[in-house]
């Protein structure tokens, strides 16, 4: 689950300022560039669809724009900086006010972190979500918006609060063998040679990874392929497995992000990895109306900069509109204190909480022993398809109640912390959801 950017955008040269603005750069030698305004300001959903960034709250929507937004429920209008960018700092946050801080909107803070500087170590915790402004605006029709959830919302119907009619095979020794091979705790043969995968941040580890999916995926009798994309700085890879449906023109997506903060990783996000290769291998000779697609995400680490990418070209290559919802799994087997307590996050985007109550029904269907918890974040791959409205959710264990893993981006990310049985049943749930989906 991600927390940090390394993503920055230059500030235009001229006169910075620092603080809340009311008006524009004025004043000095009039050949200077104007400093250019964002507003970021807290709307209604979907009342604003030109925007810079778009992060979700259960109600609404923070945005950050180029122009004022009229009606906004709250506004801040800031300038770029010189030698800083801004970002837009999900909490829950702190009374006093974070370092850089610039304004407050909506529960949201904006802060100029110095170039160059990791947001995570200026924050200094853990415990934020920094997204940088971006430096380009994009457009999503509302239109769009509306026929996707209206075709979506006719099919969950039948779905939500049934007691499912499938039963899916997850085995917690398979599970237990494929995340011990991710996460380095047993070597495995990538390539023709026998390695270790002990951290999955650097070049080298993450392409150790993608040959590992590779030959996972293919054995599966999947068609496996490579996305590679640059953004700003980041060039990475995602790896997409699919198996086709009778239905060409609908894909439904599981995702999971298979970088690490340069440890092993075994929970963030080998975990979700393992639990949706889990999912491929038992539904590997269903029969399939509705598509489905494995996607793993490089680089959710640095700034969901994977997905955002793969989203994009979908949505620039007209893709996007075949995804009938995404189901994004980030860790899914912790559960120290045993009360099966999970997440499915969907904060109320489009028609994301239909897509969530299939999740839900799945569970309570199959007498799962899981808990349901609300929470509502950005911080994950899920959102990279919300802000093209796309749904989506994301399935994570209890990360934002009372049992969050002490060893989250730690050294101590490790096998030995994982509760299999819990991560059975709840990539089971996961399973029976999707497989209601994809053969209805």
């Amino acid at each position: 689950m991600a927390l940090r950017l390394h993503r920055t955008w230059a500030a235009a040269a001229g006169c910075a300022a620092f603080g809340l603005i009311s008006t524009s750069c004025a004043g000095g030698d009039p050949t200077a560039q104007a400093t250019r305004e964002i507003h970021v300001s807290l709307v209604g959903k979907d009342t604003v669809t030109t925007f810079l960034n778009r992060l979700a709250t259960p109600q609404g929507h923070i945005v950050a724009t180029r122009a004022a937004v009229d009606g906004a429920q709250e506004s801040a209008a800031l300038k770029e900086e010189h030698d800083t960018s801004l970002h837009i700092v999900e909490g829950p946050l702190p009374r006093a006010a974070l370092p850089g801080e610039r304004a407050r909107v909506g529960g949201f803070a904006v802060v100029a972190v110095p170039n160059g500087q990791d947001p995570h170590d200026w924050l200094g915790s853990h415990a934020y979500h920094a997204e940088p402004i971006a430096e380009d605006e994009v457009a999503v029709p509302s239109a769009t918006r509306a026929l996707r959830g209206d075709d979506l919302g006719e099919q969950r119907s039948a779905l939500v609060g049934e007691t499912p009619d499938i039963t899916i095979d997850i085995n917690a020794a398979f599970l237990e063998a494929r995340l011990k091979e991710l996460s380095g705790a047993t070597p495995v043969n990538v390539g023709g040679r026998s390695v270790v995968i002990r951290e999955r941040g650097s070049e080298n580890g993450r392409a150790l990874t993608r040959t590992w999916l590779r030959q996972q995926y293919q054995a599966l009798g999947f068609t496996v392929q490579e996305h590679t994309y640059r953004s700003g700085w980041n060039q990475g890879v995602n790896v997409t497995a699919d198996r086709h449906g009778a239905d060409p023109s609908r894909v439904l997506i599981l995702g999971a992000h298979y970088d690490s903060v340069s440890n092993a990783g075994a929970d963030d996000d080998a975990s979700g990895i393992v639990s949706s290769l889990a999912i491929a291998r038992a539904l590997k000779d269903t029969p399939l109306n509705i598509g489905l697609r494995i996607v793993a995400f490089d680089q959710e680490e640095t700034g969901l900069v994977g997905s955002n990418a793969y989203a994009s070209m979908l949505d620039r290559n007209g893709e996007l509109a075949k995804v009938v919802g995404v189901i994004d799994l980030e860790m899914t087997g912790y559960d120290s204190n045993g009360d099966g307590h999970y997440h499915v996050i969907h904060c109320n985007e489009n028609t994301s909480a239909d897509l969530a109550a299939s999740v839900e029904a799945a569970a309570q269907g199959a007498e799962l022993g899981l808990v349901r918890t609300e929470a509502c974040t950005n911080r994950s791959d899920h959102a990279a398809f919300w802000r093209y409205g796309t749904p989506a959710v994301a399935v994570s264990q209890d990360f934002f109640g009372n049992d969050g893993n002490p060893c989250y981006h730690a050294r101590c990310d490790t096998v030995d912390r994982i509760n299999w049985d819990y991560m059975r049943r709840l990539t089971q749930a996961v399973g029976i959801a999707a497989a209601r989906i994809l053969t209805e």
